[in-house]
């Protein structure tokens, strides 16, 4: 099932619905004060088991899914692998840079992964799919071993900080601090992106969510069992982080993060899975609503961006100033108006033919002679 410039619809749909958790993860983050009242204990209870730590394996499995869509149609044209693998390391090269200039401006390293993960795994697409799956449980092993000491999404409620603090120091040193930052954690949580990166590539090759009709029963299987992994094993942390359970020890905080890494992925893939099921279906129906979603999610990287740039803009002290008087529903509030506000701009830019500014500009840099 394709979109109508030739696309498939399923990746372009997981692209664009996630971005609504993604937001949701991200919104919160920018809040100063965490004050213990039940509306925030349930929030972040159920955030915890739906969003943290699930919606940014779908974009890794995605993006090594799209790794493939990018071979297949190069390959198609006559590229041989040597063209295509200076291609993907200029691509990685630009998205590496897009990355750093997002770290120091908008503090997310997001697309610095992105860029790093293409430099240093492009050469899994020339892989087995046998190795691809031992690289994939091996490394999800790593990510859980060290997803005890690493885990996105913890929550605070003594020392709740704000990413958009004012450079006390000067810009230079303001800047200086945050390009330091990039360094470091791009390389710490590049391991992140390899379980699913991995298994993207290996689903692209069985085309899983170019042809959702015929893998229905699969998709629905995988589905169910991931995201029921997901919910049971997010909820330990949920429990501490949203202090249903008090003063855990260190062993059990610890066996909770890793816990609610090893299911984030179960997560990803099953919401990954969830949305090929539902586009497979004979009755789904081409909407409004789902061209929408599919334009955004074509668009993904520049409504990434504008999301950080919502966000700084409203939530900033100086600018909107929500950071210092907002709640976790306010946050939600926000994220979910500037997913909605994406949606509509996504649908006019689809019916007007026009690419996203971002992924407009990867292209030209990717693609010159």
């Amino acid at each position: 099932m394709s979109t109508n410039s030739g696309r498939k619809l399923a990746p372009d749909l997981a692209r664009g619905f996630m971005l609504l958790l993604i937001a949701l993860a991200h919104a919160n983050q920018y809040l100063v004060h965490l004050e213990e009242t039940a509306l925030n204990r349930v929030i972040i209870f159920l955030r915890q088991i739906v969003v943290d730590g699930r919606a940014f394996p779908v974009f890794f499995l995605l993006f090594g899914y799209g790794m493939v869509q990018l071979l297949r149609r190069l390959e198609e044209k006559g590229q041989e692998w040597p063209a295509i693998r200076k291609l993907l390391l200029r691509r990685g090269w630009w998205l590496l840079l897009f990355g750093f200039v997002h770290t120091i401006t908008l503090y997310d390293i997001t697309i610095g992964l992105y860029g790093l993960a293409t430099l240093a795994f492009f050469w899994f697409l020339r892989l087995s799919d046998k190795t691809l799956i031992w690289i994939a449980g091996i490394t999800l092993f790593l990510a859980t071993v060290l997803g005890a000491e690493i885990t996105r999404g913890e929550y605070d409620w003594d020392h709740a900080a704000s990413t958009t603090d004012a450079a006390g120091d000067g810009i230079g040193n303001f800047l200086l601090t945050r390009a330091f930052y990039f360094v470091p954690y791009t390389l710490i949580l590049l391991h992140q992106v390899i379980p699913a990166m991995a298994l993207g590539i290996w689903a692209a090759r069985k085309k899983l969510l170019d042809d959702p009709e015929r893998h229905r029963a699969l998709l629905l299987r995988t589905a169910s069992i991931g995201l029921t992994l997901s919910v049971l094993g997010g909820m330990p942390l949920a429990l501490m982080s949203s202090l249903y359970w008090h003063d855990p020890s260190a062993a059990a905080r610890s066996l909770a993060s890793a816990l609610h890494t090893l299911t984030g992925y179960a997560g990803g893939i099953g919401w990954a899975a969830l949305i090929g099921y539902i586009t497979g279906r004979p009755s789904t129906v081409r909407g409004k609503l789902t061209v929408a979603v599919a334009a955004l999610g074509q668009r993904s990287l520049t409504f990434f961006i504008l999301q950080s740039i919502v966000f700084f803009i409203v939530f900033a002290d100086g600018l909107g100033g929500v950071g210092e008087i907002g709640n976790q529903l306010g946050s939600d509030i926000v994220a979910w108006l500037t997913w909605i506000a994406s949606l509509i701009m996504a649908w006019f830019m689809q019916r007007a033919n026009v690419s996203g500014p971002a992924e407009q500009l990867l292209r030209r840099l990717a693609y010159r002679k």
